[in-house]
């Protein structure tokens, strides 16, 4: 192998590295959009379930 041969070989490894790196800082990002688009859905359960009981305890009150 001479020094021309190892150049190209390690800007092919540095691109490779690079491309890999930009892939898992993309990743993060949708993960953390995943998350925060699940921490909603959990919030938007809890109002559902809060709204639900409330319908159902003023139904019982005027069945009384």
């Amino acid at each position: 192998m001479n020094s021309e041969n190892l150049k190209k070989k390690k800007e092919e490894l540095v691109q490779q590295h690079n491309t890999l790196k930009d892939k898992i800082d993309e990743a993060k990002t949708a993960i953390a959009n995943m998350q925060a688009q699940l921490n909603g859905l959990v919030g938007a359960v809890q109002l559902c379930d809060q709204l639900i009981n409330d319908s159902e305890k003023q139904n019982s009150k005027k069945d009384k």
